[in-house]
């Protein structure tokens, strides 16, 4: 038995191993559906044809990438206001808190979770919110670094299940399941390993479900010390998740751990690195900090490797002198370690690039931090010495009974102020991006760049400054810039239409426009 169990677990490693080096493959063929999904969306009129359309695209990146599956939400929310459906409004808030969870995003989760009326909901919804509250939850447990936090989620994890629990038949798979689940919580492994196993069977291979299952099934197995059932369970789950191009895959850091924990470095280390790059993919805050746990430890133990190779490499060198009937041999094994050591290498110049363009970004924040703070003080001064003023004058016109006078005062319209408050902002966002404008314009057709006066951004630039800055909502955009949200969102469709990208990849393009002069001196 236990032979048999190994054979097994080396064939699906050795499925991994294989399935892990065509990963390009499976997400070309992830990003050629949701292509053709989006195409589909093009050709649609109605809000309700895209609201569902969108839901599907979701459905996509959901657990492929974090920001995409917000921007289809955000659509999907401001069509559900503008049809005034209460359901579609719930529906897209919970799942939007569901997605600020698995990136990490607890507090956004929080708020939006606190919103929702819960009693209101209909019974699909009410299960809806449920089993995204169990897996928020889920995930607060994994991030807490104190046993009581982790303890009070926990206890408010199995409420939430007992809730799940009523609201489904009895006969019903659903209901199985988060039994099977509640007897987990509670300790008693055993009851709930037959009710997994049944529901398990019935899940259809080669689907996120039947990865999902298999990751529970591992972690049970897990509890119950049975640790060759957990890597079957887990190489199961990783080997789907990567067909599918699933990058909130949690199964390949679980195995990771476990190898390395077994001594198997090689495999650990590749596995993490996998586990990294589908972090960074669906920019999950939440995952890298899980990764950024036990990665150093994997890499240290992953170099201490290539060190003992390097030094069997000198025995082998050395052995040469002294064993010239082997030298034909040693120097086969000394070519192929020599190979084995520069890939590795070439690997963790990968990584170390990565890590210098994430430190890049976090320098970046820094300063526009520090400069937009050192602005808004001085912004605010102003407005405080203004208001001081304005106040001063008031009494005195109260004073003298001048009302007249006072409601001239008080009307005065405030174009001065808020040109100023432009002026302001132009010039510290020049003085952070002095390239912006020149680069912004390569975005765009030739004939239709613009030509602002010097030192200043016209209302389209000073638009897309904001979410160079990673101001991305649309409502605040319109509250700073004094105009309606529907006026923004015209603004930024002209922009559109005269620029030389798809409207993805354009405001993609925005993101990353220009370097701060204080990060690269």
């Amino acid at each position: 038995m236990a032979a048999r169990q190994s054979h097994e677990i080396d064939s699906l490693l050795r499925v991994l191993d294989r399935v892990i080096e065509n990963r390009d493959i499976y997400l070309q063929a992830k990003e050629k559906r949701i292509s053709v999904l989006k195409m589909q969306r093009n050709q649609m009129r109605s809000d309700r044809e895209i609201f569902a359309q969108n839901t599907a695209l979701i459905n996509e990146y959901e657990s492929f990438v974090c920001d995409s599956a917000k921007h289809y939400l955000n659509e999907n929310m401001l069509i559900a206001k503008r049809l005034r459906d209460s359901v579609m409004i719930a529906e897209t808030a919970i799942r939007m808190a569901l997605v600020h969870s698995m990136g990490g995003q607890f507090v956004e989760a929080k708020e939006l979770f606190d919103k929702i009326d819960y009693n209101s909901l209909p019974g699909h919804l009410q299960a809806l919110f449920g089993w995204a509250k169990v897996k928020y939850l889920g995930n607060m447990i994994l991030s807490a670094d104190e046993e009581r936090f982790r303890n009070r989620y926990a206890a408010e994890r199995s409420s939430w299940r007992d809730s799940l629990v009523n609201m489904f038949s009895v006969d019903s798979d659903l209901y199985r399941k988060e039994v099977a689940a509640r007897y987990q919580e509670m300790g008693n492994y055993k009851a709930a390993l037959p009710i997994y196993l049944d529901v398990f069977n019935k899940n259809e291979p080669e689907t996120h479900e039947y990865a999902m299952m298999s990751k529970g099934m591992a972690d049970l197995f897990n509890l119950l010390g049975e640790n060759e059932e957990y890597k079957r369970y887990l190489l199961l789950s990783a080997i789907t998740d990567t067909r599918l191009a699933v990058k909130e895959n949690e199964s390949l850091l679980s195995l990771a751990e476990r190898l390395y924990a077994e001594g198997d470095i090689d495999r650990a280390y590749r596995y993490m690195h996998a586990a990294l790059d589908d972090a960074n993919f669906y920019n999950s805050r939440f995952k890298n900090s899980q990764i950024a746990r036990v990665y150093p430890l994997v890499e240290v133990s992953y170099l201490d490797l290539l060190g003992e190779q390097q030094r069997r490499l000198r025995i082998y060198l050395m052995c040469m002198t002294v064993l010239i009937i082997v030298a034909a041999g040693v120097a086969v094994v000394c070519y192929k370690q020599t190979r084995a050591v520069s890939r590795s290498r070439g690997e963790l110049a990968k990584a170390n690039q990565r890590l210098e363009k994430a430190s890049r970004k976090l320098a970046e924040a820094n300063i526009i931090r520090e400069r937009y703070v050192g602005y808004f003080m001085h912004q605010s001064s102003i407005n405080v010495n203004r208001l001081d003023e304005f106040r001063r004058n008031v009494n005195r016109k109260i004073k003298a009974n001048q009302i007249d006078d006072l409601y001239v005062l008080s009307s005065r319209p405030l174009e001065k102020e808020l040109e100023e408050l432009y002026l302001n902002f132009d010039k510290a966002f020049l003085n952070l991006y002095p390239n912006f404008i020149d680069e912004f314009n390569e975005l765009l057709q030739p004939e239709s760049r613009f030509a602002p006066a010097k030192d200043r951004l016209n209302t389209p630039l000073r638009i897309f400054a904001l979410i160079r800055l990673g101001i991305t909502d649309m409502t605040q955009i319109a509250n700073f810039l004094h105009y309606s949200v529907q006026t923004v969102y015209n603004y930024k469709s002209k922009v559109r239409k005269i620029s030389l990208l798809t409207p993805e990849a354009f405001e993609e393009k925005v993101k990353k426009i220009g370097t701060l002069a204080a990060v690269a001196d």
